[in-house]
Protein backbone atom coordinates (compact mmCIF):
# COMPACT_ATOMS: atom_id res chain seq x y z
CA UNK A 1 0.00 0.00 0.00
CA UNK A 2 1.96 3.01 1.31
CA UNK A 3 5.68 2.70 1.13
CA UNK A 4 7.42 4.42 4.44
CA UNK A 5 4.23 5.13 6.12
CA UNK A 6 3.59 3.45 9.68
CA UNK A 7 0.38 4.06 9.52
CA UNK A 8 -1.86 1.09 10.71
CA UNK A 9 -4.34 2.27 8.16
CA UNK A 10 -7.38 -0.24 9.30
CA UNK A 11 -9.28 -1.72 6.17
CA UNK A 12 -12.92 -2.54 5.90
CA UNK A 13 -12.78 0.18 7.93
CA UNK A 14 -9.74 -0.70 9.54
CA UNK A 15 -7.19 -2.37 8.13
CA UNK A 16 -3.37 -2.30 8.96
CA UNK A 17 -1.39 -2.36 5.94
CA UNK A 18 1.59 -0.89 4.31
CA UNK A 19 2.04 -1.17 0.91
CA UNK A 20 3.26 0.31 -2.13
CA UNK A 21 1.04 3.07 -3.62
CA UNK A 22 2.04 6.65 -2.97
CA UNK A 23 -0.63 8.55 -1.53
CA UNK A 24 -2.65 10.91 -4.21
CA UNK A 25 -2.66 14.82 -3.70
CA UNK A 26 -6.02 16.11 -2.81
CA UNK A 27 -8.18 19.46 -1.98
CA UNK A 28 -10.93 19.34 0.11
CA UNK A 29 -13.51 19.99 -2.55
CA UNK A 30 -17.36 18.83 -2.12
CA UNK A 31 -21.18 20.42 -1.92
CA UNK A 32 -21.77 22.08 1.19
CA UNK A 33 -25.45 21.97 3.27
CA UNK A 34 -26.62 23.46 6.56
CA UNK A 35 -26.96 21.67 9.67
CA UNK A 36 -30.21 22.50 11.56
CA UNK A 37 -28.06 25.47 14.39
CA UNK A 38 -26.73 27.54 11.21
CA UNK A 39 -23.00 25.99 10.90
CA UNK A 40 -22.00 24.89 7.58
CA UNK A 41 -20.80 20.89 6.66
CA UNK A 42 -17.78 21.28 4.19
CA UNK A 43 -15.38 18.42 2.75
CA UNK A 44 -12.05 18.59 4.57
CA UNK A 45 -10.52 15.72 2.23
CA UNK A 46 -11.99 14.04 -0.95
CA UNK A 47 -10.45 11.65 -3.40
CA UNK A 48 -11.97 10.68 -7.24
CA UNK A 49 -11.97 7.33 -8.31
CA UNK A 50 -12.54 4.64 -10.86
CA UNK A 51 -13.14 0.89 -10.72
CA UNK A 52 -13.36 -1.62 -13.68
CA UNK A 53 -16.20 -4.21 -13.68
CA UNK A 54 -16.19 -6.85 -11.07
CA UNK A 55 -13.17 -4.86 -9.01
CA UNK A 56 -11.52 -4.16 -5.72
CA UNK A 57 -9.53 -1.39 -4.71
CA UNK A 58 -8.75 -2.21 -0.77
CA UNK A 59 -6.16 0.91 -0.32
CA UNK A 60 -6.96 3.80 -2.49
CA UNK A 61 -5.42 6.72 -0.64
CA UNK A 62 -5.14 10.31 -0.43
CA UNK A 63 -3.62 13.07 1.72
CA UNK A 64 -3.51 16.66 1.97
CA UNK A 65 -1.92 18.89 4.52
CA UNK A 66 -3.53 20.98 6.56
CA UNK A 67 -2.98 24.61 6.77
CA UNK A 68 -4.76 25.51 9.98
CA UNK A 69 -6.04 24.42 12.86
CA UNK A 70 -9.58 22.74 12.64
CA UNK A 71 -12.05 21.80 15.94
CA UNK A 72 -14.49 19.48 14.63
CA UNK A 73 -17.76 18.49 16.59
CA UNK A 74 -19.09 16.48 14.01
CA UNK A 75 -17.81 14.36 10.86
CA UNK A 76 -19.86 12.41 8.45
CA UNK A 77 -18.61 10.35 5.39
CA UNK A 78 -19.20 11.10 1.51
CA UNK A 79 -19.62 7.94 0.84
CA UNK A 80 -21.23 6.82 -2.86
CA UNK A 81 -21.77 3.98 -4.50
CA UNK A 82 -18.91 1.52 -4.43
CA UNK A 83 -17.29 3.02 -1.01
CA UNK A 84 -16.58 0.40 1.02
CA UNK A 85 -15.38 2.14 3.97
CA UNK A 86 -13.38 5.68 4.18
CA UNK A 87 -10.84 6.03 7.21
CA UNK A 88 -9.05 8.93 8.16
CA UNK A 89 -5.66 9.27 9.87
CA UNK A 90 -2.82 11.93 10.30
CA UNK A 91 0.53 12.40 10.26
CA UNK A 92 3.29 9.75 8.95
CA UNK A 93 5.28 9.14 12.33
CA UNK A 94 2.87 6.67 14.29
CA UNK A 95 -0.70 5.25 13.76
CA UNK A 96 -3.22 7.73 14.24
CA UNK A 97 -6.64 6.57 13.17
CA UNK A 98 -9.30 9.45 13.72
CA UNK A 99 -12.07 8.62 11.99
CA UNK A 100 -13.60 5.31 10.27
CA UNK A 101 -17.09 4.20 8.61
CA UNK A 102 -18.82 2.13 6.51
CA UNK A 103 -21.51 1.34 4.66
CA UNK A 104 -24.88 3.29 5.68
CA UNK A 105 -22.97 5.24 8.20
CA UNK A 106 -24.34 8.53 9.12
CA UNK A 107 -22.88 11.40 11.03
CA UNK A 108 -21.49 11.40 14.60
CA UNK A 109 -21.88 14.58 16.34
CA UNK A 110 -20.04 14.77 19.79
CA UNK A 111 -20.91 15.95 23.03
CA UNK A 112 -21.02 19.99 24.05
CA UNK A 113 -17.82 20.90 24.68
CA UNK A 114 -15.86 18.02 22.71
CA UNK A 115 -14.10 18.54 19.94
CA UNK A 116 -12.18 16.26 17.11
CA UNK A 117 -8.62 18.23 17.03
CA UNK A 118 -6.63 18.76 13.79
CA UNK A 119 -3.39 20.93 13.64
CA UNK A 120 -2.19 23.14 11.27
CA UNK A 121 0.98 21.48 9.41
CA UNK A 122 -0.33 17.38 9.90
CA UNK A 123 -0.88 15.48 6.83
CA UNK A 124 -4.44 14.30 6.50
CA UNK A 125 -4.37 10.88 5.32
CA UNK A 126 -7.88 9.15 3.85
CA UNK A 127 -7.79 5.78 2.69
CA UNK A 128 -10.67 4.34 0.54
CA UNK A 129 -11.74 0.43 0.59
CA UNK A 130 -13.68 0.46 -3.01
CA UNK A 131 -15.44 -2.03 -4.83
CA UNK A 132 -17.56 -2.59 -7.90
CA UNK A 133 -19.56 -5.47 -8.24
CA UNK A 134 -21.32 -4.41 -11.59
CA UNK A 135 -20.18 -5.54 -15.00
CA UNK A 136 -19.65 -1.74 -15.98
CA UNK A 137 -17.27 1.12 -14.41
CA UNK A 138 -18.05 2.40 -11.45
CA UNK A 139 -16.72 6.12 -11.02
CA UNK A 140 -17.34 8.60 -7.60
CA UNK A 141 -15.97 11.05 -5.10
CA UNK A 142 -15.32 9.78 -1.67
CA UNK A 143 -14.07 11.47 1.66
CA UNK A 144 -14.82 13.20 4.87
CA UNK A 145 -17.24 16.50 6.01
CA UNK A 146 -17.27 18.17 8.93
CA UNK A 147 -18.51 20.68 10.94
CA UNK A 148 -16.62 22.78 13.51
CA UNK A 149 -16.43 24.85 16.60
CA UNK A 150 -14.45 27.25 17.79
CA UNK A 151 -11.22 26.50 19.57
CA UNK A 152 -12.21 28.82 22.95
CA UNK A 153 -15.67 26.49 22.78
CA UNK A 154 -13.91 23.35 23.64
CA UNK A 155 -12.99 22.06 26.88
CA UNK A 156 -11.84 18.25 25.77
CA UNK A 157 -10.39 16.78 22.43
CA UNK A 158 -11.78 13.64 21.27
CA UNK A 159 -9.97 10.19 19.24
CA UNK A 160 -11.21 7.03 18.71
CA UNK A 161 -10.63 3.56 20.39
CA UNK A 162 -10.83 0.18 18.23
CA UNK A 163 -11.73 -3.01 20.64
CA UNK A 164 -11.93 -6.68 18.76
CA UNK A 165 -10.47 -9.87 18.28
CA UNK A 166 -7.53 -10.48 15.17
CA UNK A 167 -6.84 -14.00 15.19
CA UNK A 168 -10.36 -14.58 13.62
CA UNK A 169 -10.66 -18.51 11.75
CA UNK A 170 -14.65 -18.86 11.16
CA UNK A 171 -14.97 -22.85 9.91
CA UNK A 172 -17.41 -23.40 6.58
CA UNK A 173 -20.87 -23.49 6.19
CA UNK A 174 -21.71 -22.92 10.44
CA UNK A 175 -22.62 -19.79 12.28
CA UNK A 176 -19.89 -18.67 14.65
CA UNK A 177 -19.10 -16.57 17.64
CA UNK A 178 -15.91 -15.11 18.92
CA UNK A 179 -15.64 -12.98 22.28
CA UNK A 180 -12.84 -10.77 22.85
CA UNK A 181 -12.31 -8.54 26.21
CA UNK A 182 -10.05 -5.11 26.56
CA UNK A 183 -8.93 -4.49 29.90
CA UNK A 184 -9.13 -0.67 30.39
CA UNK A 185 -5.41 0.81 31.30
CA UNK A 186 -6.80 4.69 31.33
CA UNK A 187 -9.77 6.93 32.12
CA UNK A 188 -12.35 7.16 28.52
CA UNK A 189 -15.22 8.87 28.26
CA UNK A 190 -17.27 6.66 25.31
CA UNK A 191 -19.93 8.41 23.57
CA UNK A 192 -20.58 6.81 20.65
CA UNK A 193 -19.87 3.43 18.43
CA UNK A 194 -19.84 2.40 14.96
CA UNK A 195 -20.03 -1.44 14.78
CA UNK A 196 -18.28 -3.15 12.32
CA UNK A 197 -17.66 -6.55 9.96
CA UNK A 198 -18.14 -7.74 6.58
CA UNK A 199 -20.54 -9.48 4.77
CA UNK A 200 -20.73 -12.62 6.78
CA UNK A 201 -21.56 -10.81 9.99
CA UNK A 202 -24.73 -10.60 11.90
CA UNK A 203 -24.51 -9.59 15.20
CA UNK A 204 -22.29 -7.30 17.50
CA UNK A 205 -22.41 -7.08 21.14
CA UNK A 206 -20.78 -4.74 23.56
CA UNK A 207 -20.36 -4.08 26.92
CA UNK A 208 -18.40 -2.33 29.67
CA UNK A 209 -18.05 -3.42 33.11
CA UNK A 210 -17.28 -0.98 35.34
CA UNK A 211 -16.50 -1.75 39.20
CA UNK A 212 -16.91 -5.03 39.13
CA UNK A 213 -21.39 -3.91 37.31
CA UNK A 214 -21.46 -5.32 33.42
CA UNK A 215 -24.17 -2.65 31.47
CA UNK A 216 -24.64 -3.58 27.76
CA UNK A 217 -23.66 -0.69 25.38
CA UNK A 218 -24.70 -2.15 22.05
CA UNK A 219 -26.34 -5.18 21.64
CA UNK A 220 -27.88 -5.74 17.78
CA UNK A 221 -28.19 -7.63 14.41
CA UNK A 222 -25.56 -6.32 12.06
CA UNK A 223 -25.80 -5.18 8.32
CA UNK A 224 -23.12 -4.61 6.07
CA UNK A 225 -24.95 -2.47 3.85
CA UNK A 226 -26.20 -0.69 6.97
CA UNK A 227 -23.71 -0.36 9.23
CA UNK A 228 -25.12 2.75 12.07
CA UNK A 229 -23.22 4.72 14.25
CA UNK A 230 -25.31 4.51 17.41
CA UNK A 231 -24.89 7.79 20.26
CA UNK A 232 -25.21 6.70 23.56
CA UNK A 233 -28.02 8.34 25.74
CA UNK A 234 -24.83 9.59 28.14
CA UNK A 235 -21.12 8.69 28.36
CA UNK A 236 -20.00 6.12 29.44
CA UNK A 237 -16.84 6.15 31.76
CA UNK A 238 -14.83 3.55 32.10
CA UNK A 239 -11.33 3.59 33.93
CA UNK A 240 -8.23 1.26 34.87
CA UNK A 241 -9.06 -2.28 36.48
CA UNK A 242 -12.66 -1.93 33.63
CA UNK A 243 -13.02 -4.08 30.63
CA UNK A 244 -14.89 -3.87 27.91
CA UNK A 245 -16.11 -7.01 26.10
CA UNK A 246 -16.79 -7.42 22.42
CA UNK A 247 -18.33 -10.20 21.39
CA UNK A 248 -19.16 -10.18 17.23
CA UNK A 249 -21.33 -13.28 15.19
CA UNK A 250 -20.80 -14.87 11.93
CA UNK A 251 -22.88 -17.03 9.60
CA UNK A 252 -20.10 -18.72 7.14
CA UNK A 253 -22.12 -19.33 4.34
CA UNK A 254 -19.13 -19.72 1.98
CA UNK A 255 -17.69 -23.48 1.76
CA UNK A 256 -13.83 -22.80 2.99
CA UNK A 257 -12.54 -21.17 6.27
CA UNK A 258 -12.96 -17.06 6.72
CA UNK A 259 -10.03 -15.67 8.11
CA UNK A 260 -9.01 -11.16 9.78
CA UNK A 261 -8.32 -9.41 7.09
CA UNK A 262 -9.21 -6.55 5.23
CA UNK A 263 -11.08 -7.66 1.81
CA UNK A 264 -14.93 -7.47 1.80
CA UNK A 265 -14.29 -11.51 1.56
CA UNK A 266 -12.50 -11.51 4.58
CA UNK A 267 -13.67 -10.90 8.24
CA UNK A 268 -13.28 -8.41 10.90
CA UNK A 269 -15.16 -7.45 14.55
CA UNK A 270 -14.48 -4.12 15.85
CA UNK A 271 -16.27 -1.50 18.23
CA UNK A 272 -15.06 1.93 17.06
CA UNK A 273 -15.32 3.65 20.16
CA UNK A 274 -15.45 7.46 20.20
CA UNK A 275 -13.97 8.72 23.59
CA UNK A 276 -12.74 11.65 25.23
CA UNK A 277 -9.86 12.64 26.14
CA UNK A 278 -7.65 12.03 23.06
CA UNK A 279 -5.05 9.51 24.01
CA UNK A 280 -3.49 8.81 20.85
CA UNK A 281 -3.54 4.83 21.28
CA UNK A 282 -6.64 3.48 19.32
CA UNK A 283 -5.96 -0.18 19.70
CA UNK A 284 -6.49 -2.36 23.00
CA UNK A 285 -3.63 -4.23 21.57
CA UNK A 286 -0.90 -3.28 19.00
CA UNK A 287 -0.65 -5.07 15.82
CA UNK A 288 2.60 -7.16 15.55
Amino acid sequence: MLARLPLALLAAMVAVAVGCNDPKNDSPAGDDDDDDDGTTWAPIITGDWTLDPNSELTNDLHAIQLDRDYYIRAIRPIAPPGTHHTLLAKNIVATDIIYASGLGTEEIVFPPGVALHLSAGETLYLQLHLFNVEATPLTGLSGIEILEMPAEDVLYEADVFLPGPRDLALPPSQVSTVTDTCNVTSEMNLFAVIPHMHQLGTHLRLAATVSGVTTTLHDQSYSFSNQQAAEFASPITVASGDSLEIECTWNNTTGATVGWGESTDTEMCFAILFRWPAQGQEFCTLFP
